[in-house]
């Protein structure tokens, strides 16, 4: 296709917007990291199904199955399979030297929390109603809140990704207005720019992290929990960083204390800020549409018999 500068030029901020929630998705999984956050916010969610009882809790996650799980003893576990729950609550609540299948010492041992008791007790019959045993209830349930701790999650990391966006933003020097205008009147930056898109484009889709992660994708029941997000490649190749330089930075930046200055910056800091916090995949979605846009080319011309018009007949 023909030089397309306003779609090169949306290419070129897609990829620059891309690059950018690259790096807030990457700080955000960091930070998660450091401060444990889904262990933090799966305890939290454990809590609501167990109604706030503190010390079933506790006998819950010092289970072997449970403990097992932590980096080492004390510490919470950052994933816990549907299958695993299911299993230590079950034996939690019926006792000492009674099989967790034995349904009658199950309710029994719920009955100290009524919220709790309820529910079991309603996971019981749906249990003999569908022909399958309790554990299989429970382990749905407490995937259906597991899907809820998600959202929770999810969440928090789109108000971090808006702060980390902000931050980025601002080290970077990161203005929208001005990128846009290198990349329309700079040709070779452009084309540079196109370049890098058409390469990540070629990558597979960056994706949100999720909270929980298993080795086994086809049965999550079957298989254990692996850490989320571990990778061994770059967050941006050598020459995305490379592009990242050209198009940002305070090294060039001319400071004016003029209201047009500023007008100008945090509008574009704004933009961009906005931009970023909407994550990688999306714009790489964006981005890859446009690349095939700018890929498709002209339609081939007919020949022969084809393209002869019903005028053309010879006389």
């Amino acid at each position: 296709m023909p030089s397309m500068p306003i779609l090169d030029v949306a290419i070129g901020l897609s990829l620059y917007y891309l690059m950018l929630g690259l790096i807030c998705a990457t700080v955000n999984e960091m930070i998660a990291s450091f401060f444990n956050t889904r262990s933090l916010f799966l305890e939290r969610g454990i809590s609501r199904l167990l109604g706030d009882d503190s010390e079933l809790k506790i006998k819950l996650l010092r289970h072997p199955l449970i403990r097992t799980l932590s980096e080492q003893d004390g510490s919470l576990p950052s994933y816990i399979p549907s299958s695993g729950f299911a299993t230590a609550l079950l034996d939690v609540l019926s006792g000492p030297g009674k099989p967790h299948t034995d349904v009658a010492a199950v309710l029994e041992g719920a009955q100290a929390n009524p919220a709790l008791h309820g529910v079991i007790a309603t996971l019981a019959d749906s249990a003999k109603q569908r022909g399958v045993l309790l554990k299989t209830e429970v382990a749905e349930w407490f995937d259906h809140g597991m899907d809820r701790v998600t959202g929770w999650y999810k969440r928090n990391a789109q108000r971090n990704a808006l702060i980390l966006a902000a931050i980025v933003t601002l080290a970077l020097n990161a203005n929208t207005i001005s990128v846009g205008t290198i990349l329309w009147t700079n040709p070779t930056v452009r084309a540079a720019m196109l370049e890098g898109a058409r390469a990540r484009a070629a990558k597979a889709a960056p994706e949100e992290l999720p909270l929980v992660e298993y080795n086994d994708s086809s049965d999550a029941t079957a298989s254990t929990p692996t850490p989320a997000g571990v990778s061994d490649e770059p967050v941006l190749s050598p020459n995305e960083q490379a592009l990242l330089g050209r198009l940002g930075g305070w090294t060039n930046e001319h400071f004016e204390n003029s209201p047009g200055w500023w007008a100008r910056h945090l509008l574009g800091w704004m933009v961009t800020i906005l931009a970023a916090s909407l994550g990688a995949p999306f714009w790489f979605d964006i981005l890859k549409r446009f690349v095939n846009i700018r890929n498709a080319g002209k339609v081939p011309a007919k020949s022969g018999a084809q393209s002869a018009q019903p005028g053309d007949a010879q006389a």
